[in-house]
């Protein structure tokens, strides 16, 4: 028995049958009613940071059930129709609060967190929900166990909100689940909480809508390259990638996985103040990691806060990385505003040449991908072994909701044994020889150039339109480029990097939140979160997004059609090309009558003469 069959040899259970009970557990489980209008008061309250909502909290001047409620009631005032959760069990969560304030009248403490609601990506086990990645086969799937951090955050009074929707397996950067009748509604497509025809990121796009709309307070994503900050980016907050094995998830065990050798979950906040906060939570404390081997040299988990005077500061400016590969036009005036004010802060930005990145990846693993077609099949299968559900990881992949995903990932079961990617030996080299030596490349820079991280773009692109992003984008010029060549979050995560992404406080021309990162090696969370806290101060504070929703009072329903056109053929799409894979459109009426009729035109991507909606109908309250 090879090593793939070990793991992936589990015993098979009738598909129909588990389709079934997964539905009806899942009614069960979101049958509540629905909380009351939106007050004054409860508008007050949701629009709290997480640090405002926590003083309340544990002065008591606001208990845990009346901070849920009012989030509850925001929810029902509209913003359900962004999709930000894939299970909510009011009852649950509303228990959860009760004894949090019952702990509180017995005089005992519920410092810190006295009650802050989290919402979690549904890729991270929660005792009493399903793990469902947003996937069919998972609808169903109860784990034993918390991850560990969701202990922790629970030993430390805080209680779950719910499962935060994604990118269906976490595979995807837009969070966009095409409508499929089998699945009866239950996995959805996440909205921009700025902009409901957007993307929302991904793929912990539900954690992102869900800060960035203020339903929840803070929320747990996961992140294999960039799953947390483009997210962070799309909607406006700020999204962590620690240090791999500070947080502990208990690998194999407690999140389903992507990428384990770069899988990290992460934290996602509306202010710099709320993430450090949260992060004090969820970090595992007094300890020094390798991410079992990921990293070369061990690094202590200590994420220490200092007053960093920006002043003298050097920040790297990676060349591929944006700066001179080229920005979209609508983005180009909020990162120029970013980077003077950070000069007249006494920031020294030092360009250089990171082509090496790329030159030392493609050498580690012979000019070709990373072992996805390795990594995932073996990963889920030896998850769900360690849960004991009955099924396999075919059984995953078949029933897989978004058709072009569930194509890539049946062949990855056959390239897993006939491929460089699939080649276990080779796997193994470049996880002992390769990985280090692009790790390695990363640190020369750092410290060639002395600087205390890199900065730069998390997108090159607005967010855009869920018709217009995959699997081509196009920029403000008129060309074309693949959607994966339109973020800045892979390299950075293959050499094991540490990244936090922040909002500028600008918004793009087409109004969209534009995010930028920094990145540091391995052990300097706390530099990172220092640094970014000392930038929060000279910049702007993002408007919130308009409330209610442009969604509401309909609902987003996603057409999924592949599309025809390939750059083989040339660097522009015929005229009755399309190049994207999704048209949206909305049942019922919407609260802005733009959205109503959007998608009404026909398919968005054909050729370069789309149908796109202004931003300020698309945001209009």
């Amino acid at each position: 028995m090879t090593r793939s069959s070990a793991w992936i040899l589990l015993v098979v259970v009738c598909w129909a049958a588990h389709i079934r009970t997964s539905l009806a557990d899942r009614e069960l489980l979101q049958a509540a009613a629905p909380a009351a209008s939106l007050t004054p008061a409860q508008t007050e309250l949701s629009e709290l940071t997480a640090t405002e909502a926590i003083a309340l909290l544990c002065s008591r001047n606001v208990t845990a059930v009346h901070y849920v409620e009012a989030l509850f009631a925001r929810l029902d005032a509209g913003w359900s129709c962004i999709n930000s959760f894939q299970t909510l069990n009011r009852s649950m969560v509303l228990a959860d609060a009760a004894a949090v304030d019952a702990k509180a009248a017995t005089g005992a403490s519920i410092k810190p967190l006295c009650g802050l609601p989290l919402a979690v990506k549904d890729s991270i086990d929660v005792l009493g929900y399903p793990t469902t990645a947003s996937t069919p086969a998972l609808l169903n799937a109860f784990p034993p166990n918390s991850a560990p951090l969701i202990n922790m955050y629970q030993a430390a009074n805080g209680i779950i909100m719910g499962k935060a929707a994604l990118d269906e397996l976490q595979d995807g950067g837009n969070s966009v689940n095409p409508t499929n009748q089998y699945t009866d509604g239950l996995i959805t497509t996440m909205l921009n909480a700025y902009n409901q025809t957007r993307i929302a990121g991904g793929s912990s796009g539900g954690s992102g809508n869900a800060v960035g709309g203020r339903i929840a307070p803070v929320a747990l994503c996961e992140d294999t390259g960039g799953s947390c900050r483009m997210p962070a980016s799309a909607n406006g907050i700020y999204g962590f990638r620690p240090s791999l094995g500070c947080y502990n998830f208990s690998t194999g065990m407690g999140l389903v996985p992507a990428e384990f050798t770069r899988d990290t979950i992460g934290t996602m906040a509306r202010t710099i103040d709320d993430l450090i906060l949260l992060d004090s939570v969820v970090r595992q404390p007094d300890m020094t990691t390798t991410a079992h081997g990921m990293i070369s040299e061990a690094v202590t988990c200590d994420a220490v806060i200092s007053n960093i005077s920006l002043n003298g500061t050097r920040i790297g400016l990676p060349s591929t990385f944006g700066w001179e590969t080229g920005l979209s036009g609508e983005i180009q005036a909020a990162v120029n505003a970013t980077m003077e004010a950070l000069t007249a802060a006494g920031v020294v930005f030092v360009p250089f040449d990171s082509g090496s990145f790329t030159e030392v990846a493609n050498i580690a693993w012979d000019g070709g991908p990373e072992s996805d077609n390795y990594m995932e099949p073996e990963a889920i299968a030896r998850y769900l072994w360690l849960h004991n559900y009955n099924m396999t990881v075919t059984d995953v992949f078949e029933n897989i909701n978004r058709p072009d995903l569930r194509t890539s990932m049946m062949a990855s079961l056959t390239l897993n044994s006939t491929t460089l990617a699939g080649n276990f030996d080779a796997w193994v080299n470049f996880l002992q020889y390769g990985r280090p030596a692009i790790g390695a490349q990363w640190a020369l820079k750092y410290k060639a150039y002395n600087v205390s991280a890199f900065l730069y773009p998390v997108f090159a692109i607005s967010p855009r339109e869920i018709d217009g992003y995959n699997p081509y984008v196009q920029f403000e010029n008129g060309t074309f480029i693949a959607a994966q060549a339109a973020k800045f979050c892979s390299q950075d995560a293959q050499a094991t990097q540490t990244v936090l992404a922040f909002p500028s406080g600008h918004l793009s021309t087409d109004g969209l939140p534009v995010g930028m990162q920094f990145s540091g090696p391995p052990g300097a969370d706390g530099t990172l979160l220092s640094l970014a806290k000392a930038v929060a101060q000279v910049l702007p504070t993002l408007p919130p997004p308009a409330s209610p929703p442009s969604c509401t009072g309909c609902a987003a329903n996603v057409a999924y059609n592949a599309a025809t056109f390939t750059q083989v053929k040339g660097d522009m799409p015929l005229s009755n090309e399309t190049y994207t894979n999704f048209h949206l459109t909305f049942n019922g009426t919407c609260n802005s009558p733009a959205l109503t009729s959007y998608g009404q035109k026909g398919v968005y991507g054909i050729g370069s003469h789309g149908f796109s909606m202004p931003a300020s109908a698309a945001t209009a309250g």
